[in-house]
């Protein structure tokens, strides 16, 4: 069991975050970490049980006391406020089951994302075990379309990171539009950790490769809430040299200029001149901008951090909602890298 000595623990919310050794876990634990709100009790990976945190990331090493475990699934329920769940497709809905009910849940997966068994079949290649939990268990969690609901919710399925992008991107034209075509250019980290073509980023280091056009897994969650159908949106993702960061191009089909005021009271998204990656890079913003093109199509770009943004930022946004929490706790960076 992990300890953290802090003050009025009892006033603390207890999180626990299983699969912490990948990207995205590592991520949420820097957020974690400066959040006033949070004691962390267990860190769970099946494949380090009793490593201490900073033997497997050294650059650690100034936060003593925190270990690894691979504590059974039903004790970190139980002894959990909230557990996040850092686990791939197919992994997260094997073990989901196991804390619903006792606990709130925020899945990273794409597990619970998608209303529908046969369309998550259809992109990810595999079978549903719980279609039952696909219809109404899981709010989708992202803040600035169904912040009301995730208020509500004690199971929350974290967005895709391109996903996210584009359909907030996207969103001050929803039901005005025919139609969008959109590149999305990520970082090699979007991978994971694991190495594998064709985001392992040696393959990436001077090269840059788009896969999956229309076929990729987040396509489903952007029609969802853009109002767009299948036909009316192309959408080339690509992997680039760069190691964090998603940078879109949009290129949209509408007689309407966007609607820009339904991100008036959500405070990391911003409308800017000039849209860079480096803005966004290690901070929780997402960054948009709209210019007039041609023959009545809007150019749309916007950006964000993958592995912030793109999931483990928005997942402590989520969590932030969940318990009547300001929705920037443990997301203000003082010091983002640069460059």
């Amino acid at each position: 069991m992990v300890v953290k000595k802090v003050k009025n623990m009892s006033s603390k919310i207890k999180v626990s975050i299983v699969g912490i050794t990948g990207f995205t876990g590592m991520e949420l634990l820097r957020c974690l970490l400066q959040h006033d709100h949070v004691e962390l009790k267990y860190l769970v990976s099946r494949q380090h049980d009793g490593t201490p945190l900073t033997d497997l990331f050294p650059r650690l090493s100034h936060i003593d006391g925190y270990k690894i475990t691979k504590t059974d699934h039903e004790i970190v329920a139980n002894e959990s406020d909230v557990v996040f769940l850092c686990l791939p497709h197919k992994a997260a809905q094997e073990v989901a089951p196991t804390f619903l009910g006792k606990t709130k849940l925020i899945d990273f997966s794409a597990d619970f994302r998608l209303n529908n068994k046969e369309t998550y079949e259809h992109y990810y290649k595999i079978p549903h075990q719980h279609e039952e939990l696909l219809k109404g268990r899981f709010v989708y969690g992202l803040p600035e379309i169904f912040r009301d609901d995730i208020a509500k919710a004690d199971a929350v399925a974290n967005p895709g990171c391109f996903a996210l992008l584009v359909q907030l991107l996207l969103l001050p034209f929803k039901d005005n539009m025919s139609g969008a075509d959109v590149i999305a250019i990520s970082g090699t980290s979007g991978g994971g950790r694991a190495d594998r073509d064709p985001v392992d980023h040696p393959a990436l280091s001077q090269n840059m490769r788009s896969y999956l056009m229309n076929k990729h897994r987040h396509v489903p969650e952007i029609l969802a809430t853009t109002g767009l159908k299948e036909d009316q949106f192309n959408f080339t993702p690509t992997v680039g040299p760069f190691l964090r960061g998603i940078f879109a191009n949009g290129f949209v089909k509408t007689d309407n200029k966007p609607n820009l005021k339904i991100y008036e009271t959500h405070p990391f998204v911003r409308i800017v001149d000039k849209v860079e990656l480096t803005n966004v890079v290690s901070t929780n913003f997402i960054d948009l901008n709209y210019e007039q093109g041609h023959n009545g199509e809007i150019i749309a770009q916007g950006a964000l951090d993958n592995l912030l943004r793109g999931a483990s930022g928005t997942a402590v946004q989520n969590m932030n909602i969940m318990f009547g929490l300001d929705e920037t706790e443990g997301l203000n960076f003082n010091t983002p890298f640069y460059p």
